[in-house]
């Protein structure tokens, strides 16, 4: 459903989201892009304040991969959380693993979930972000008609 007033429009729904930006094309990316950039510093920021380790080290590594516009994928408007290889414990820390010892399973380590909780909540904030961006380019832009 697309709200229209005097001074703003807003789009609420996937498919207005989608017919509206088709219409406005590549100059409403940036826009996006920068909707989906403050995103996801906010999910990045919750992520650090969650990792279950002392260290340091993984609170340091994580980071945001800005969105940004290039030849094999112009129209990618999303960043996202993301860590380097040397924080590639990252992923059995959030997911769990099987601890085995001279090829024996011995145990089973259990999951500390940090990114999952993270993006969970971080949905209306994410939203309110893309929404806003979305606003903003079309208020910019001359709005839909």
């Amino acid at each position: 459903m697309a709200i229209h007033s005097k001074n703003q429009t807003t789009v609420e729904g996937l498919d207005e989201l989608i017919a509206a930006f088709q219409k406005l094309g590549d100059d409403a990316l940036p826009y996006l892009m920068q909707g989906s950039n403050e995103a996801g510093s906010e999910v990045l920021r919750k992520a650090v304040s969650k990792v279950p380790v002392d260290s340091g080290n993984l609170k340091r590594k994580l980071k945001v991969i800005k969105a940004k516009k290039s030849a094999k994928y112009p129209y990618r408007v999303f960043s996202k959380v993301t860590f380097p290889k040397g924080a590639a414990y990252a992923v059995p820390l959030e997911l769990g693993h099987n601890l085995i010892i001279d090829g024996k399973k011995v145990g089973v380590i259990k999951e500390l979930p940090f990114l999952r909780p993270a993006a969970d909540e971080s949905k209306e904030t994410v939203v309110k972000a893309i929404a806003d961006s979305m606003n903003k380019a079309l208020g910019e832009m001359g709005g839909m008609r």
